[in-house]
């Protein structure tokens, strides 16, 4: 049998060994257990809530439609909200290269590959009731309803409640004071 002292010096060599794989291991558990939040990811949640803060004129039908148009700089990360109810309908994400075959979109999201054609795309979504969200710098002042800008490392927002009210939107007073900028331009 082991003496009592060989016993504690065992148990100590283990816990020091133990204490010592958890030092060495845990940084890498920990950065492959807790997902890396982009701006990106930021922005897709900010157009979920931002469907559960307007209300459009007429009812929507089965789809509630998050439109990209342009190149999609969200990749996959829109995906978790396909299927969720908004408004009593079902979310989903389309993709479009043009403004083309939006009209039964409830939201475009203009991607900052378009910028140079802002104007034509704001003035062709003016026809219809649709949100319109960009990143691009100046969005709001351009027309568009709702502009996503980066300050530092966090993503807010500025609303053009003129752009809105053209389209029929009403957009809720709590999302209006949490913009950082409301606006009743062009």
């Amino acid at each position: 049998m082991f003496s009592r002292t060989a016993l504690l010096s065992q148990l100590a060599r283990r816990v020091t060994l133990t204490t010592l794989l958890c030092v060495v291991l845990a940084p890498q558990v920990t950065r492959a257990e807790s997902p890396v939040v982009t701006e990106y990811h930021v922005k897709a949640a900010f157009l979920y809530n931002f469907s559960r803060f307007v209300n459009w004129p007429q009812s929507i039908e089965q789809t509630f439609r998050i439109c990209i148009i342009g190149e999609n700089p969200f990749g996959e990360l829109l995906d978790p909200l396909i299927g969720k109810s908004v408004h009593d309908s079902i979310l989903v994400v389309e993709e479009h290269s043009t403004v083309e075959n939006v009209h039964e979109c409830q939201m475009a999201y203009i991607s900052p590959s378009l910028e140079k054609q802002i104007d034509s795309v704001l003035t062709e979504l003016k026809k219809y009731p649709i949100l319109t969200v960009s990143d691009i710098n100046g969005f709001t002042h351009a027309g568009g309803m709702i502009e996503l800008n980066l300050n530092g490392k966090k993503v807010n927002f500025a609303i053009n409640t003129s752009a809105a009210d053209t389209a029929g939107l009403s957009i809720s007073s709590k999302l209006l004071n949490l913009a950082t900028n409301v606006t009743a331009g062009r």
